[in-house]
Protein backbone atom coordinates (compact mmCIF):
# COMPACT_ATOMS: atom_id res chain seq x y z
CA UNK A 1 0.00 0.00 0.00
CA UNK A 2 1.85 3.33 -1.42
CA UNK A 3 0.94 6.54 0.68
CA UNK A 4 -1.70 8.78 -0.21
CA UNK A 5 -1.82 12.72 0.64
CA UNK A 6 -4.54 15.30 -0.35
CA UNK A 7 -4.02 18.58 0.03
CA UNK A 8 -6.71 21.14 -0.26
CA UNK A 9 -6.26 25.06 -0.44
CA UNK A 10 -8.51 28.01 -1.43
CA UNK A 11 -7.02 30.43 -3.83
CA UNK A 12 -9.64 33.22 -4.93
CA UNK A 13 -12.65 31.55 -6.05
CA UNK A 14 -11.03 27.93 -6.33
CA UNK A 15 -10.58 25.39 -4.32
CA UNK A 16 -7.61 22.86 -5.03
CA UNK A 17 -7.04 19.34 -3.84
CA UNK A 18 -3.59 18.45 -4.92
CA UNK A 19 -3.58 14.31 -4.80
CA UNK A 20 -0.57 12.23 -4.42
CA UNK A 21 0.01 8.25 -4.68
CA UNK A 22 -2.98 6.18 -4.65
CA UNK A 23 -6.44 6.83 -4.24
CA UNK A 24 -8.00 3.36 -2.89
CA UNK A 25 -10.63 2.20 -0.52
CA UNK A 26 -7.84 2.65 2.36
CA UNK A 27 -7.96 6.16 1.61
CA UNK A 28 -10.94 7.07 -0.38
CA UNK A 29 -12.99 8.09 3.04
CA UNK A 30 -10.36 10.58 3.86
CA UNK A 31 -10.32 12.28 0.64
CA UNK A 32 -13.75 12.61 0.49
CA UNK A 33 -14.51 14.08 4.06
CA UNK A 34 -11.96 16.94 3.27
CA UNK A 35 -13.34 17.22 0.07
CA UNK A 36 -16.73 17.48 1.33
CA UNK A 37 -16.00 20.27 3.93
CA UNK A 38 -14.14 22.36 1.60
CA UNK A 39 -17.24 22.33 -0.88
CA UNK A 40 -19.80 23.51 1.95
CA UNK A 41 -16.54 26.82 2.05
CA UNK A 42 -16.43 29.62 -0.60
CA UNK A 43 -15.59 29.41 -3.86
CA UNK A 44 -17.07 28.59 -7.92
CA UNK A 45 -14.86 25.90 -9.16
CA UNK A 46 -13.26 22.65 -7.04
CA UNK A 47 -10.45 21.84 -9.42
CA UNK A 48 -8.60 18.21 -8.35
CA UNK A 49 -5.22 17.88 -9.83
CA UNK A 50 -4.71 14.21 -10.40
CA UNK A 51 -1.16 14.97 -12.03
CA UNK A 52 0.61 12.96 -8.77
CA UNK A 53 -1.83 10.05 -8.66
CA UNK A 54 -0.68 6.65 -9.72
CA UNK A 55 -3.70 4.56 -8.77
CA UNK A 56 -7.16 4.50 -8.55
CA UNK A 57 -9.82 1.94 -7.51
CA UNK A 58 -13.94 1.90 -7.57
CA UNK A 59 -13.31 3.13 -4.02
CA UNK A 60 -12.15 6.29 -5.31
CA UNK A 61 -13.93 6.68 -8.31
CA UNK A 62 -16.94 5.94 -6.21
CA UNK A 63 -15.75 8.69 -3.33
CA UNK A 64 -15.31 11.16 -7.04
CA UNK A 65 -18.72 10.28 -8.07
CA UNK A 66 -20.35 11.42 -4.75
CA UNK A 67 -18.35 14.61 -4.89
CA UNK A 68 -19.65 15.63 -7.93
CA UNK A 69 -23.18 15.22 -6.49
CA UNK A 70 -21.97 16.94 -3.79
CA UNK A 71 -20.84 20.04 -5.55
CA UNK A 72 -23.86 20.28 -7.75
CA UNK A 73 -26.04 20.33 -4.69
CA UNK A 74 -23.35 23.09 -3.10
CA UNK A 75 -23.64 25.34 -6.76
CA UNK A 76 -20.04 24.52 -7.29
CA UNK A 77 -18.44 23.11 -10.50
CA UNK A 78 -15.95 20.14 -10.11
CA UNK A 79 -13.32 19.80 -12.54
CA UNK A 80 -10.39 17.02 -12.71
CA UNK A 81 -6.70 17.57 -14.56
CA UNK A 82 -3.45 16.29 -14.45
CA UNK A 83 -5.05 12.52 -15.50
CA UNK A 84 -1.92 9.85 -15.98
CA UNK A 85 -1.07 6.17 -17.15
CA UNK A 86 -3.52 3.92 -15.34
CA UNK A 87 -5.58 6.21 -14.04
CA UNK A 88 -6.70 7.96 -17.03
CA UNK A 89 -6.87 4.83 -18.53
CA UNK A 90 -9.49 3.86 -15.50
CA UNK A 91 -11.43 6.88 -16.25
CA UNK A 92 -11.67 5.86 -20.14
CA UNK A 93 -12.76 1.83 -19.38
CA UNK A 94 -15.35 3.08 -17.00
CA UNK A 95 -16.32 6.32 -18.86
CA UNK A 96 -16.27 8.48 -16.65
CA UNK A 97 -14.54 10.54 -18.86
CA UNK A 98 -17.65 11.09 -19.89
CA UNK A 99 -18.96 12.77 -17.14
CA UNK A 100 -16.75 14.56 -15.25
CA UNK A 101 -14.76 17.87 -16.86
CA UNK A 102 -11.63 16.77 -17.74
CA UNK A 103 -8.94 18.70 -18.49
CA UNK A 104 -4.94 18.44 -19.10
CA UNK A 105 -3.65 21.05 -16.95
CA UNK A 106 -4.50 23.50 -14.44
CA UNK A 107 -4.89 26.49 -17.04
CA UNK A 108 -7.33 24.64 -18.65
CA UNK A 109 -9.24 23.95 -15.45
CA UNK A 110 -9.66 27.16 -14.39
CA UNK A 111 -10.54 29.00 -17.65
Amino acid sequence: MQDFSVEIKKVDDYIFAILKGELDAYHSIEFKEKMIEAIKGDGKRALIDMTNLSYIDSAGLGALVSLLKRSSENSKELRIFGLRGNVKKVFELTRLNRVFKIFDTIEEAKA
